[in-house]
């Protein structure tokens, strides 16, 4: 996949730390990431490869609303925020709009979700 670098992370490495700012998103190729809540410190995902995060902060511009902890080794795919922008460029208009729609759609009902 172009602009991705693939990245190791050892178990009980953490990738980012809840309020560090949104500079990277990430699929997970190898291992097991846990995502720890901000407010209550608990778990609330375990992903398993082939899964992304991160990509919300990053498309927001903003910063990390979770921690995410290796639970073991891992591979990740890391792209950057200025390589995704690059990507977006590429594409078309409606395309680029469409895909702001659905993450917009997407981040109101996490934060729905949070509040019940």
């Amino acid at each position: 996949m172009s602009g991705f670098t693939e990245i190791q992370f050892s178990a009980g490495e953490t990738l980012f730390k809840a309020s560090d700012p949104a500079k990277e998103l990430f699929i997970l190729q190898k291992g097991e990431i846990e995502l720890i809540d901000s407010k209550s410190g608990k778990a609330f995902a375990k992903l398993v490869p082939g899964e992304s995060f991160g990509e919300q902060a990053v498309l927001a511009g903003g910063v990390r609303s979770a921690t995410a902890i290796a639970k073991e080794d891992c591979v990740c795919l890391r792209l950057t925020a200025d390589g995704l922008n690059a990507i977006l460029k590429k594409e078309s208009v409606m395309s680029n709009l469409l895909f702001r729609a659905l993450h917009l759609q997407l981040f109101m009902q996490n934060a729905l979700s949070q509040v019940r």
